[in-house]
């Protein structure tokens, strides 16, 4: 995924006045918040803006997906995502629908908590909580997301390792046309739960 840009003062003002509508006014100002945004592959007009408030200890941020006008939090529900779907702005190739589906699973929380892709294992945020026997498994076991298009739906299949439920798994996630996410767990990787947050 692409790295964050700072917006400067006067690009942030306009994104913080657009932000107080769309959450409490009193959580950001000018003075002590700032706004940066990333572009999204699978997105023609959206971009996800992230604004931080920097005079709380610890300082927080919010999230957002929004085309410069319209404002929708990033809330851990699938709704945010959906209604922007809905929209006609998502754009899925089999070429962006891993970046879709990990941006996708990164900003919900599932009905048994926090799910979290395996790409590239020097990114897990848990690695350092196992031990190096279990690391040595996860190493051995882990894959590379591939992407197979089911010729007779059109949908775009995910297959995947994935943190979900406190397990690590291999899974097969369906993503329709519209970006509904399925995921049908196919094998655990390893027996040991492991406690996770997303930051």
């Amino acid at each position: 995924m692409m790295e964050w840009n700072k917006l400067d003062k006067q690009q942030s003002a306009h994104i913080l006045e657009h932000i107080a509508v769309a959450s409490d006014p009193s959580l950001f100002s000018g003075n002590t918040s700032d706004a940066s945004f990333k572009p999204l592959p699978f997105y023609q007009d959206y971009m996800i803006y992230r604004i931080t408030n920097y005079a709380t200890i610890p300082c927080f941020s919010l999230d957002f997906l929004s085309d410069g006008e319209s404002f929708h939090l990033l809330d851990g529900s699938p709704s945010p995502i959906n209604l922007v779907n809905m929209k006609g702005s998502l754009y899925l190739t089999e070429s962006n629908v891993i970046d879709y589906t990990d941006f996708y699973l990164s900003n919900i929380i599932g009905e048994d908590g926090d799910i979290f892709m395996l790409r590239n294992l020097d990114d897990v945020p848990f690695m350092d909580s196992l031990g190096r026997d279990q690391q040595m498994e996860l190493e051995k076991k882990h894959t590379l997301p591939e992407v197979i298009k089911d010729t007779t739906t059109g949908n775009l299949n995910v297959i995947a390792d994935l943190f979900y439920g406190g397990t690590l798994l291999k899974a097969k996630i369906i993503v329709d046309n519209n970006g509904k996410i399925e995921i049908l767990p196919n094998e655990m990787i390893m027996s040991t739960t492991i406690g996770f947050n997303k930051q």
